[in-house]
């Protein structure tokens, strides 16, 4: 069994040496497009992070990630003040969120096995807490050789990732299998992560730190902006949206000209693309990162830190990603501020918690074909649905400090 699992991540490291050219070309067009660094070297493990022995080390692949583990830092050090830590981010949003953070930061490299022999030879860490799914086989072989604690934190698995596992289950079987916690979100989380190879007794059912957050900071110079704007019309906020809810959206919106559309993109540099989608449809649209005509039907959120005042203004508020196969973004704000939510097919990246919301009333699930219609429900159940919303991350909240609790009791030296 041993033998094998190690051929298996032989052969793995193998294909990901020979992909690499491959992973080059795709950072570098994917950022550049986006007008990021692709910062390339760092991604081929060029720079080694400063010498940090003993730390505990927390990885976040994205922005959601990255929020989830400075929060999660933040509550490990008032419990014991003593902890180092130090993160890490794949990508630039996640690596956004880290700088404003007041802890020790790097790139995420590929997953090369002699890129973290120098990285643990200079870390030294107490624990590795990776956030939601970040495993990597080399890394977690590295960590379980160097008797380095691996804790899955937050962790969640839909269908469809338990399939990509199984899939390649010659190398993804042995990384699970050398987890030390995992700490999962929902049962649904901690029945796959038994069904991939985590031993039983290290699972536990926790909840998400995500139902933890705060309510979104609102600029008022914004929201009374977005509110002159929108003049008394009912508004529809598309948030967190990738370009095929984008397309959906603005055609719904030529067949509602006495509604309003709000779209914040996912990645504010789509901004003048949306624009230029509404203008080939006919309509009139404004990016709010430059001048908002009081005629435009659509409204597109371009700017970084504002989502707060754009919730707060909207009526109604349509999940990005949902709608485009993309698994769905978190619902999780727009339901602290009490809005009536809709979501399309596509939800797996929050199965647990769309699921709890739409048992709550909180929230409707739809398709392209229906939209309008649940539109006007959500608009005609809009007081009921906004605080069944609130009320259901309210139950819920809590996570954070089982999660805390747990990490401590992991890495405590006997």
């Amino acid at each position: 069994m041993l033998a094998s699992s190690i051929m298996g991540r032989h052969l793995y490291s193998l294909l990901l040496l020979l992909c690499t050219p491959l992973l080059i070309g795709h950072v570098v067009k994917k950022y550049r497009r986006e007008y990021q660094d692709p910062m390339v070297s760092r991604r081929l493990g060029a720079h080694v992070p400063d010498q940090m022995h003993g730390c505990v080390w927390i990885h976040g692949c994205s922005l959601g990630e990255a929020k989830v583990g400075v929060e999660l830092a933040r509550v490990l050090i008032k419990h014991d003040a003593s902890l180092h830590i130090f993160m890490t981010a794949t990508t630039p949003s996640g690596l956004g969120v880290l700088s404003q953070s007041e802890f020790a930061r790097h790139v995420f490299p590929w997953d090369f096995s002699w890129t973290w022999t120098r990285w643990l030879s200079k870390l030294r860490p107490r624990a590795l807490i990776v956030i939601e799914t970040e495993l990597w086989p080399n890394l977690v072989a590295a960590c379980h050789r160097s008797a380095v604690p691996v804790i899955l934190a937050n962790g969640r698995l839909s269908d469809q990732a338990v399939r990509g596992y199984q899939r390649f289950s010659w190398v993804s079987r042995p990384m699970w299998g050398q987890v030390s916690c995992a700490l999962m979100q929902f049962e649904r989380d901690a029945h796959r992560a038994q069904k991939l190879g985590v031993p039983a007794h290290a699972i536990s059912e926790v909840g998400s730190i995500k139902l933890d957050q705060r309510v979104p900071q609102i600029s008022r110079e914004r929201a009374n902006q977005i509110s002159k704007w929108k003049r008394g019309h009912i508004l529809v906020c598309l948030m967190s949206s990738h370009a095929d809810d984008d397309a959906l959206l603005v055609s719904w919106a030529r067949q509602h000209l006495e509604l309003r559309l709000l779209i914040v993109p996912r990645h504010p540099v789509r901004g003048s693309q949306i624009k230029t989608l509404a203008d080939a449809q006919g309509l009139k649209a404004s990016q709010v990162s430059g001048e908002i005509q009081e005629e435009a039907q659509i409204l597109i959120g371009d700017t970084f830190g504002d989502m707060g005042a754009y919730l707060s203004e909207s009526d109604i508020i349509v999940i990005g990603g949902s709608f485009s196969g993309k698994g769905g973004q978190n619902p999780i704000e727009p339901a602290l501020m009490s809005k009536p939510l809709i979501a399309g097919p596509s939800m797996h990246n929050f199965q647990a918690i769309s699921a709890g919301l739409e048992a709550a009333g909180a929230l409707l699930r739809t398709d392209a074909e229906y939209l309008s219609a649940s539109i006007f429900e959500a608009h005609v159940k809009a007081d009921a649905m906004g605080q069944a919303a609130s009320a259901w991350v309210e139950a819920n909240r809590g996570s954070t400090e089982l999660q805390v609790q747990a990490i401590l009791a992991a890495i405590t030296i006997p």
